[in-house]
């Protein structure tokens, strides 16, 4: 076998392994990023967090629980130096908070709910993302609020599209795993 036959033999046998690779990856994120569990939303909870950033789907899920009377009140991440005009009107209701979160990160998302759930004395919370984010959010808020959590999705398609949200979830899936606690 002459040394070019070799070479492009190896290169197909690499190419074929780096796709059957890409082919398992996208087969295990599809329960994890695409098909997340979902809960069912309660009947009562005490409060909404929308993960940020506010995007429409995800302050639409927070203004119709409370329009429907199933939480008293809305924490929105606003992770941004300044409350963007579109969000301004939802921040200056009276049961919404809206916060920067420090870090700008679901950490700090998670934080920030567990010191309002401990100053205005919370025990149950439904929290929404984009589906892809959702297994991500409840381990982190998980870590950080020891009572009831209710994931729920809003309508949002994938941000930047499927091949990002896989990318983008597993690195910082990975990266939450070496940042135990809350």
């Amino acid at each position: 076998m002459t040394t070019g036959a070799v070479i492009r033999m190896r290169v197909r046998r690499a190419g074929l392994l780096g796709l059957g690779g890409l082919l398992v990856w996208a087969l295990v994120g599809l329960p994890f990023f695409v098909f997340p569990t979902v809960d069912p939303v309660p009947r009562r909870a005490d409060a909404v967090l929308v993960l940020g950033p506010p995007v429409h789907e995800r302050v639409e899920v927070a203004e119709r629980l409370l329009a429907e009377g199933r939480v008293s009140a809305a924490l929105v991440s606003v992770p941004y130096d300044r409350v963007p005009p579109e969000t301004a009107a939802l921040c200056a209701q009276p049961r919404v908070t809206c916060f920067d979160p420090s870090p700008r990160t679901t950490r700090g998302e998670a934080r920030a709910l567990r010191r309002f759930a401990e100053e205005r004395g919370w025990r149950s919370v439904v929290v929404t993302s984009m589906p892809a984010h959702l297994a991500r959010a409840r381990a982190i808020v998980g870590r950080c609020f020891d009572g009831r959590i209710a994931m729920v999705a809003d309508a949002e398609g994938p941000y930047l599209g499927w091949p990002y949200q896989y990318a983008y979830q597993t690195a910082a899936t990975v990266k939450s795993w070496f940042l135990p606690g809350c």
